[in-house]
């Protein structure tokens, strides 16, 4: 069976996701690659807080640092879920924008929804360093200014490249989780649920890498699958 052509959104998505792959593992350029960074840390600190207050906790605050890592201060709560909820709830999300990214209208309704839970997040929560918050507001605006004035392709492209990077930043913090679990001691997401749950850290870093490469083939499966056919209207008596 012929395969269909990409379109131009989806070339450049393409292009633009292998493009960043390439950043990450070269020295001296990842810095390149912050501002998504940026975005994932701030989303996976989100979910951390979300499910920490939904399983019954508190959260003092959440800081996104400039080297792009981040910490949620929580107490209380469910510890295997809240510590899961990082690269699980951002790599959802990150299906979620894919999804809804299917056509224009929709793009746009979906990147002002993720503004709206980036305004949530800096209002209730967010806090600490200059550069974190002012990055966090710069996000916002430009989200806004998307949903405001993105049209066409353009804004395709920006939904569904946004859903796709908060997968891949999910899959590729494993090298930073490999590092940590490892070599050496120190705290990560995958250690403290090796604490909870006696199971090593390594299973769960992976096990996290392998579900955001699973949310980006459904995500952009589901996003350039055809539309499906209106339903026929039927007279009613």
């Amino acid at each position: 069976m012929k395969t269909a052509p990409l379109k131009p959104h989806q070339s450049a998505i393409v292009s633009a996701t292998v493009g960043s792959l390439l950043l990450f593992f070269v020295p001296y350029v990842q810095w390149m690659l912050l501002p998504m960074v940026y975005l994932n840390t701030q989303l996976h600190e989100f979910c951390h807080a979300i499910v920490a207050v939904g399983t019954g906790g508190s959260v003092r605050d959440i800081h996104v640092n400039a080297d792009g890592s981040g910490a949620t201060w929580i107490y209380g709560g469910i510890g295997f879920l809240t510590n899961s909820a990082g690269y699980v709830g951002s790599a959802i999300i990150g299906a979620l924008m894919m999804n809804g990214s299917r056509t224009d209208v929709a793009a746009k309704r979906s990147l002002l929804a993720l503004g709206i839970v980036l305004t949530i997040s800096m209002i209730v929560w967010v806090r600490g360093g200059i550069v974190g918050i002012g990055a966090g507001l710069f996000r916002i605006a430009a989200l806004f200014v998307l949903f405001r004035f993105g049209k066409g392709r353009w804004v395709l492209f920006a939904g569904q490249f946004v859903g796709v990077q908060q997968c891949l930043q999910s899959a590729l913090a494993l090298n930073e989780l490999v590092k940590i679990s490892a070599l050496t001691q120190g705290d990560s997401d995958a250690r403290n649920m090796e604490l909870a749950t006696h199971v090593p850290a390594m299973f769960w870093a992976v096990v996290w890498c392998c579900f955001s490469l699973v949310m980006v083939w459904l995500g952009l499966r589901r996003a350039w699958s055809p539309a499906p056919a209106p339903r026929p209207s039927r007279p009613v008596a």
